[in-house]
């Protein structure tokens, strides 16, 4: 791989990984936000409407997907995904300074929901912007080792923002931040978001944006030709980010989750989660690297399959839990995730020809992920409710397994057609012809 290259994924990996961890450490941080903007006597009913206004931040994802989606196969790949950065680190330092309830009263959690819609619509086009971007910079027998360090770099945003959480809880204590200890990991995130920024803003346009500009092949609303010639790829490629978002979810939902229904000290459950996201990040590269060599269906079909018996195996554990068992369950559940996590990506990315690309991966990712992560700590408290079982959880998570192996049952017969019409096998040679005439 050669250095220009290693810059590109380097730049999305930093990117991405800072981004997710500033919209990813409202969930983390759940329990100390709901005291201070939605305090309620029943602490299940206050993690709900917290995690209401979590979901609330997926629900604004397919308009930011649109809206970047547009930007980058109108204007550019890089222009879209720089401003998305710039977007979330600002609406982060907003939450770090926002009133509390006890402060202001209604307003405050009112504009957190609007700073929340503001960081979930910017997240809308970071992975479709991360995803293209360094594939359409690599050749096609690089792409996956390339998008799985991309993706292990965002996951590892994630494992930062348990990181944060751990030595926080560590050194301050449950008073100090409810108080004003869980404001840091938003003001930490917006430093690092302008830090991403302004990194971003040097980097080059990939060159299959460039021949297509060159060309006059863009599409003037890309909008309206994906829905005109690719509404079933759309719905395919939600669909296969049901299970790939909401173990996501459940990750970020362990500390809130080990803490509220098993009494796991605060500083255990988030070394917990530090321990899945580190595990999902490094397996997230090496199974990228896989799909290079391995049919990405088949793997994700494998994933599929590990997580829905891990799942069933292991939430037995939670009937008498030790933190042992809790712990072995936990690293093979990320182990199971990690196969999908590594390929869905450049699963969703071939479903769309160049045009429509970021357009078609941004719809399809923000909602799927919308729909099915979104909801999914939100169902995960729901079920642990409503069947007063600690195993409740599963079952949303066997849900999201079956219907991503729906998806990728139809990917093989519906989709192949559509991948032999993009650039996949063009691009190569060009993208490696112009990165040597631009860099040489």
């Amino acid at each position: 791989m050669s250095l220009t290259e290693i810059k590109i994924i380097g730049l999305s990996s930093v990117g991405g990984a800072l981004e997710f961890f500033e919209f990813t450490i409202y969930a983390l941080f759940a329990q100390y936000i709901g005291v201070n903007f939605f305090p309620n006597t029943n602490s299940t009913t206050m993690l709900m409407t917290t995690f209401g206004v979590y979901a609330l931040g997926y629900l604004a994802r397919p308009f930011g997907g649109i809206l970047f989606g547009h930007l980058g196969d109108r204007y550019g790949r890089k222009n879209a995904f720089t401003l998305t950065i710039l977007l979330m680190a600002v609406a982060t330092l907003l939450i770090g300074c926002l009133p509390t309830y006890q402060s202001i009263g209604i307003s405050a959690p009112l504009i957190l929901i609007c700073l929340r819609l503001v960081q979930g619509f910017s997240v809308g086009g970071e992975i479709a912007g991360a995803t293209i971007f360094t594939a359409e910079h690599l050749p096609m027998q690089k792409r996956g080792l390339g998008i799985g360090i991309v993706f292990m770099g965002i996951t590892l945003g994630n494992t930062l923002g348990g990181i944060v959480g751990f030595i926080l809880n560590y050194y301050l204590g449950d008073a100090a931040m409810v108080a004003w200890g869980w404001r840091l990991p938003f003001l930490i995130g917006f430093i690092l978001g302008i830090f991403s920024y302004l990194i971003r803003r040097n980097t080059l346009e990939t060159p299959i944006f460039q021949e297509m500009e060159a060309k006059k092949t863009l599409e003037p609303i890309p909008l309206i030709k994906l829905f005109k010639t690719f509404r079933q790829p759309i719905l395919i490629g939600m669909i296969l980010m049901a299970i790939s978002s909401t173990m996501i979810s459940f990750f970020l939902y362990l500390p809130v989750y080990l803490s509220n229904f098993l009494h796991f000290k605060m500083t255990q459950s988030f070394l917990l989660n530090v321990t899945s996201f580190l595990i999902l990040a490094t397996l997230t590269a090496i199974f990228g690297a896989l799909s290079d060599y391995i049919n990405r269906r088949i793997l994700a079909i494998i994933g599929c399959f590990i997580m829905a018996i891990i799942g069933y195996i292991g939430f037995n554990f939670f009937l008498v839990p030790k933190t042992i068992d809790i712990f072995i369950f936990v690293c093979l559940l990320a182990i199971g995730a990690s196969f999908i996590n590594g390929c869905y990506a450049l699963l969703i990315a071939e479903l769309f020809p160049p045009n429509v690309r970021y357009s078609g991966m941004a719809l399809s990712y923000s909602a799927g992920v919308a729909l099915f992560g979104g909801f999914g700590p939100l169902a995960f408290t729901f079920l642990t409710k409503t069947f007063n079982s600690i195993q409740a959880p599963y079952y949303y998570l066997l849900f999201c397994i079956l219907i991503t192996l729906f998806a990728l049952f139809f990917y093989k017969n519906s989709t192949n057609k559509i991948i032999e019409l993009t650039d996949n096998c063009a691009m190569p040679a060009y993208a490696e012809k112009f990165l040597l005439n631009k860099h040489s």
